[in-house]
């Protein structure tokens, strides 16, 4: 199961790994005022798009969400991303370091590589660890999953969907990922998980 579940997550990461810098910043949940007369997709060249419901209501259906469940984790062999796509390199900066009550705290250290002395395939590969534990069991969590443009009280921890998304955002420091366990209107999705079945995983 474990093994599953990993394979799992490492497809979504490679494929979202194909995503260029420009790609990222074309929003998953965006504004209705920012969409043009074009459906959003939710991937480039996926089949999911985002479109106004009935009524002039901007959501994101359960349906959506398991196309783009199926789109991240069908096809492709699986693995790390590359050490030269933006996922790697924002799965290196959020993820490898330590978890701590205060909050994440960077690794500082040298950078293992290859080369030596630069972010390569080793220092990916313990970012990708710190990610799977932190898909498993989140210390922490943005808030999400109401709609767009809501009030910061009204936006929930947990929709009770089920899911554990990744998704990023423009900040001061450049592109930034956060951990979601509700729909991250607003963010620019990069993948997401079955939260049950990393819960499954993390109980063996």
């Amino acid at each position: 199961m474990a093994r599953s579940a990993n394979r799992l997550l490492v497809s979504a990461v490679l494929a979202a790994a194909t995503y260029s810098a420009s790609q990222l910043i074309t929003a998953f949940v965006a504004s209705p005022a920012a969409a043009s007369s074009q459906p959003v997709h939710l991937r480039p060249r996926g089949s999911v798009a985002l479109q106004a419901r009935g009524g002039g209501e901007w959501d994101i259906s359960d349906a959506d969400i398991e196309k783009f469940y199926a789109e991240l984790t069908t096809g492709g062999s699986g693995g790390d991303p590359p050490k030269e796509s933006v996922v790697g390199g924002l799965i290196v900066k959020f993820f490898h370091g330590e978890f701590t009550p205060q909050g994440f705290k960077r690794y500082a250290g040298h950078w293992k590589g290859p080369p030596p002395g630069n972010v390569g395939k080793k220092d990916i590969a313990v970012g990708m660890d710190g990610l799977k534990v932190q898909m498993k069991k989140p210390m922490f969590v943005s808030k999400g999953g109401v709609g767009y443009g809501v009030d910061e009280t009204v936006k929930v921890v947990d929709d009770g969907k089920g899911w554990v998304w990744l998704a990023a955002e423009m900040s001061p420091g450049g592109l930034a990922v956060e951990l979601f366990t509700s729909v991250p209107y607003g963010k620019r999705a990069l993948l997401v998980p079955s939260r049950a079945t990393w819960m499954k995983c993390s109980a063996r």
